[in-house]
């Protein structure tokens, strides 16, 4: 992840190196670079890493759903990116993927979820889904025709849904099955900005990263959302799209329904077809 947004952040900053190059029109450039919508629909196909901790008979005790339930390590997500130039200088950007894994394992060790415990030695069963759309609005600032660059404002909006069932150790010392869910649905707004470089009509570099460290209402931590990839317009409105993607969220929540935190890494390719127009 960290290598991901090194490159990222220094393929933004490379635009300082750009130079004014012979009157050319957009013609000569990627249409990502010149036209008014572009729409892009394909599938993601993130690593999970997750580490979740719901306080309760055992807090800050963090239960890793890697360990505990053997998860499936990667999953499929449907991806879709969209963008409308609203103004000469201006831009809407908006952007959904949805992940989930689950897995089933027997417990080598107590796992305590709020009041209840899952015993060892017991068969159980979880899994954890995340839901995100993003929109960002940004202003771009003019360079060289064939480059782009800009910053502004977002808004990552995730809904957060968790659960175990099986069997859990009850007051009277006997077992009992019982599903566990922790779930949560929060908006967290960040800064960012975005880069591109196209050095022909049918290619072009694309990156972008998002970042927050803050305490919002219930919930604290902080999040990255780095993106690098290319672009080949093979068609007059459609092209291809190859990137890869870093989404690291690490946020403490502290609501009625769930005293805990969640540790959330997705890494991985997404590959898209694009519309443009």
């Amino acid at each position: 992840m960290k290598a991901l947004i090194r490159v990222t952040i220094s393929a933004i900053f490379l635009v300082s190196l750009a130079s004014p190059v012979a009157a050319q029109t957009a013609d000569d450039y990627h249409p990502f670079l010149s036209d008014k919508f572009n729409l892009g629909i394909g599938l993601f196909w993130p690593k999970i890493d997750l580490d979740l901790q719901v306080d309760g008979t055992a807090p800050e005790d963090e239960i890793d759903f890697d360990e505990a339930l053997n998860l499936s390590d990667y999953s499929t997500s449907p991806a879709v990116n969209f963008r409308w130039r609203f103004g000469e200088k201006w831009s809407l950007f908006g952007q959904y993927w949805s992940t989930s894994t689950d897995g089933k394992e027997v417990l080598t060790e107590d796992v305590s979820w709020e009041d209840v415990i899952f015993r060892e030695g017991t068969f159980v069963g979880g899994g954890v889904g995340l839901d995100v759309v993003r929109a960002f609005v940004g202003r771009k600032f003019d360079l060289a025709p064939q480059h782009e660059f800009g910053i502004g404002f977002g808004l990552h909006w995730m809904n957060l849904d968790s659960y175990m069932e099986g069997e859990i150790l009850i007051n009277d010392g006997g077992t009992d099955f019982h599903r566990a869910e922790a779930s949560a649905a929060f908006p967290l707004p960040n800064i960012g900005a975005w880069y591109m470089y196209s050095w022909s009509p049918k290619w072009v570099l694309l990156t972008h990263i998002d970042w927050l460290s803050a305490t919002i209402g219930d919930y604290s931590g902080s999040l990255w959302d780095a993106e690098v990839g290319i672009n080949y317009q093979a068609f007059k409105n459609v092209g291809f799209g190859l990137s890869y993607k870093a989404y690291v969220l690490d946020v403490d929540v502290d609501k009625d329904e769930w005293h805990g935190k969640v540790e959330f890494n997705q890494t991985g390719p997404t590959l898209s077809v694009t519309a443009t127009w």
